[in-house]
């Protein structure tokens, strides 16, 4: 019964994350919609709800309790990613990727401080160069404060 709670649970923030995925607003003509990711993170969650549904209807009435710590992570990530989201509209690109990326990587299993270290400068770097440099997308700029207008000049 727990396992169909917690896919109710997860099916209902994927469907806060659809909603506010549709809160962005649309892209200019030739441009890639800034919401595009947090739709898809959004439908993947409710997949995955899916998916943990089937696996608690299948798993039989009496049969051993499956521990959950991984649900904790999983929350967490989905709040990382909102807030990655709200903070792009804030502070522009560089700085939320630069705090985002370590926290996401330690999350996924990287307890290496030096490889926690540089993703603070390496993935911001990569990302920046595969998306705005390579694919032309337009980089968002901060409302607040955006360190790429500073490093630019």
């Amino acid at each position: 019964m727990r396992r169909y709670i917690e896919s109710v649970v997860l099916t209902a923030i994927g469907a806060l994350g659809i909603w506010g995925a549709w809160q962005v607003p649309a892209a200019s003509s030739g441009d890639t919609w800034a919401g595009v990711v947090p739709f898809a993170a959004a439908l993947a969650l409710i997949a995955l709800a899916g998916i943990m549904a089937l696996s608690a209807a299948r798993q039989p009435a009496d049969g051993p309790v499956e521990s959950t710590s991984g649900m904790l992570d999983i929350l967490i990530l989905f709040a990382v990613a909102l807030l990655y989201q709200q903070s792009l509209r804030w502070f522009g690109y560089i700085l939320p990727t630069a705090i985002a990326a370590p926290i996401v990587l330690y999350l996924f299993g990287v307890r290496n401080w030096i490889g926690l270290g540089l993703s603070v400068v390496l993935c911001p770097l990569v990302f920046h160069v595969i998306f705005f440099e390579l694919l032309g997308v337009f980089p968002p700029f901060g409302l607040v404060f955006d360190l790429l207008f500073y490093l630019r000049g």
